[in-house]
């Protein structure tokens, strides 16, 4: 039988629904909660608050708009 903790609050809980990322989760504080069975530690929950940050390197030299060789758009009028 699965047994999930929350390092932070003391919350337990124990069952098979543990399995799942939706329970893995500290109703009380929103920590991952720490999942064991039959006593040894296979786990630390999923939880949206304490999720790796991803961050997306952006190029360094935007592209030039005058070395693209695109011709600016006129309106027909003008």
């Amino acid at each position: 039988m699965l047994e999930g903790k929350c390092p932070q609050c003391g919350y337990h809980c124990a069952g098979w629904a543990l399995r799942f990322p939706q329970n893995q989760m500290c109703p009380k504080c929103g920590t991952g909660l720490e999942i064991r069975e039959g006593g040894r530690k296979i786990a630390t929950g999923y939880s949206p608050f304490t999720a790796e940050k991803y961050y997306v390197d952006l190029p360094s030299n935007p592209r030039d708009k005058a070395k693209s060789g695109r011709k600016p758009n006129k309106h027909p009028r003008s």
